[in-house]
């Protein structure tokens, strides 16, 4: 792995299970899209172009004092292993990851600040924290907004809003997830009602990294749908009501879980899936997200796993195929990878 990977820490501080229920909401993220005034978007811009905005950002980004010991990346000087690594880190995204012409990242020392550079937009500008905390994250994704909009122009219309490559980000270009777990609605089969009700709130539902991705261990990134026609207090506003909803349901699909015949087969299904985890010598990262959700929910009903939820937070990023990669320090093939991920969680879990 490049140096600036090998220097990302092994504990990932958004991660610590420190906000509110943390059993449920892992974490929560804040997100604006910004472009640069007087520059086409990145999908219509000259590679001189891009060259020159990923110049400007990051200049700008180092300007802030908010990435002080942090992480300044240009993609095309990252390998393949290295660019998964900071997807499943959450800093960047697979179409950054996949860009081929000049893209880049900032990253903070915390990893709670990032800002990916020519990826849909110019800019992409966020916070990560730990937990449900959305206007936390709000006022720290904020600060770097505004710190970044005194150095640079940002293309406004008074129409419209800040002016983004995408329609439905276009207005105040802020989304607001959390990335929510939600394991005893998805055992009983209540998802798919939940989904359908989500988009009729302006809410939509992805998979743990993002748009276009695949839902891993009951792991749902809930998100506004649109960033026009409201304001960012109420945009936020709504989210937190559709998230305090979605707790509400879950701990009543755990509570069900609980009842009648229906708590040994959940008890059964929990503990060997600890088992699992504890005992198994080799463990794709697939099952690893199947058993690691049982486990987690598991402690959430108040069973002694054995573990805390920041450690699984930890572990359920640790164990992810790039980051055994680095783990590891050299090339493992699949089966090598599987193998070497339940050593490394018999280990954490002894």
């Amino acid at each position: 792995m490049a140096e600036a990977i090998k220097t990302f820490r092994p504990y990932v501080t958004w991660a610590n299970a420190r906000g509110a229920w943390p059993d449920m909401i892992f974490s929560t993220r804040v997100r604006f899209a910004r472009n640069l005034e007087g520059f086409p978007f990145p999908n219509r811009a000259e590679p001189r172009q891009l060259a020159e905005i990923r110049r400007l950002a990051l200049a700008a980004a180092r300007e802030t004092g908010l990435f002080s010991r942090g992480h300044f990346l240009k993609m095309e000087a990252l390998t393949p292993q290295e660019k998964r690594f900071l997807v499943e880190r959450h800093h960047v995204s697979h179409a950054l990851a996949a860009a081929v012409l000049p893209a880049g990242a900032a990253v903070s020392n915390d990893e709670d600040l990032s800002a990916m550079v020519n990826e849909e937009d110019h800019l992409r500008l966020q916070c990560l924290s730990a937990g449900f905390s959305i206007e936390e994250t709000f006022s720290a994704a904020l600060k770097l907004d505004e710190a970044l909009g005194r150095a640079l122009p940002f293309a406004y219309a008074s129409r419209f809003g800040f002016l983004t490559a995408c329609p439905t980000n276009t207005g105040t270009g802020m989304r607001v997830s959390c990335l929510a777990h939600l394991p005893a609605l998805s055992r009983l089969g209540r998802m798919p009602q939940v989904l359908e009700n989500l988009s009729h709130l302006g809410v939509t539902a992805r998979g743990i990294y993002g748009e276009g991705t695949m839902v891993l261990g009951d792991f749902y990134q809930i998100s506004n749908a649109t960033c026009l026609g409201r304001s960012e207090g109420e945009f936020r506003a709504n989210i937190d009501r559709v998230i305090r909803n979605l707790i509400r349901q879950e701990i009543a699909a755990r509570e069900a879980l609980l009842k009648g015949p229906l708590k040994l087969k959940t008890e059964d299904a929990v503990f060997r899936a600890l088992g699992l985890l504890r005992h198994a010598r080799s463990l794709s990262y697939e099952e690893f997200m199947q058993n690691v959700s049982l486990a987690r929910m598991g402690a959430a009903m108040g069973w002694n796993m054995g573990l805390d939820f920041s450690t699984f937070n930890q572990i359920t990023l640790l164990m992810q195929p790039a980051h055994i990669q680095a783990a590891a320090g050299h090339d493992l093939s699949p089966a090598e990878r599987d193998a070497f991920r339940a050593d490394c969680l018999r280990k954490k879990l002894s």
